[in-house]
């Protein structure tokens, strides 16, 4: 299963929204399988259910459970699924045997937000995961965490699959790949606003939020940067950028609200967000209409 994910990594990472009733109160399982099935038919071989797209600290347990389940039933085969598991130790342990037994192919590590954190005690949080010997992990740095030293020491100590870097300082990067085991798969988390930059770095494959509406672009994106044709996938970009220029508005305040609109332009299940994210207001609504249309 461990090599089955590696080759997974090699690709685009697609991280689903999850769509909620009007109220906010449960999962629309169905709005999620449409979703699912669009761009699973469209190529999506990389799925990322309960990342931080799917709003995964807005989610029970028991909701997390029903969008892993759910997701992992749709894909049926098509798409390695790889949910994000987290919160504290015991509750992320909790997560990834219950991935395990619905058959996920991995979990991602999501990063922990405790009051007080240290490189040493990411360590062992992932040591402790990885010692479950259910699932591969991918690890998932983000806002400093594992520090520079800290994420190098973490893939020499930890048997992970991959690290997905969240972060967007392309030279700290390279520096983590040379440094690391030959089987760690690096992945940019930073989507196609820096996925052309990453790969020069040694990035295999990137993480969307976008391709939840328009898997076109950033699949072509990833085939153009295979072949190495970074002239094509920094066009890809161009295209991409105003998108991912106002997910980033107001300190990425917009970033999950922004894809959900999105859906909704293209006549899938988006929704509103919950709480305490915010949903877009109706002229920045209005952009992501234009933007969308334009896709297609």
């Amino acid at each position: 299963m461990t090599d089955e994910l590696r080759q997974a990594l090699h690709g685009v990472g697609i991280t689903p929204v999850t769509p909620f009733s009007t109220d906010l109160t449960r999962v629309d399982v169905g709005g999620l399988g449409a979703n699912l099935e669009y761009i699973l038919e469209r190529g999506a071989r990389l799925l990322y259910p309960c990342g931080n797209t799917g709003e995964f600290t807005s989610l029970s347990l028991d909701e997390w459970s029903t969008v892993v389940e759910t997701t992992i039933a749709v894909a049926a085969g098509r798409a390695a699924v790889v949910p994000g598991i987290g919160h504290g130790y015991t509750a992320a342990r909790e997560m990834l045997q219950r991935a395990a037994s619905l058959g996920a192919a991995g979990a991602l590590v999501m990063p922990p937000h405790p009051t007080y954190l240290a490189d040493a005690g990411l360590i062992a949080h992932s040591a402790g995961l990885a010692d479950e010997d259910a699932l591969p992990l991918v690890v998932y740095k983000r806002g400093g965490w594992p520090s520079s030293d800290g994420i190098i020491e973490l893939v020499n100590q930890v048997p992970v699959a991959g690290v997905k870097d969240g972060e967007t300082d392309v030279s700290a990067f390279a520096r983590y790949v040379s440094a690391s085991p030959s089987g760690v798969v690096w992945t940019c988390g930073t989507a196609e606003r820096y996925a052309p930059f990453f790969a020069t770095a040694g990035a295999r494959g990137f993480t969307s939020g976008l391709a939840n509406v328009a898997p076109h672009l950033s699949l072509d994106m990833q085939q153009a940067l295979e072949r190495e044709d970074i002239a094509t996938a920094l066009e890809l970009r161009e295209r991409c950028l105003p998108f991912e220029e106002l997910r980033a508005r107001h300190g990425s305040a917009n970033n999950v609200a922004a894809v959900k609109t999105a859906l909704d332009a293209r006549g899938l299940a988006g929704g509103r967000v919950r709480p305490p994210m915010r949903d877009l207001d109706e002229p920045t609504a209005a952009e992501v209409h234009g933007m969308v249309a334009a896709w297609f």
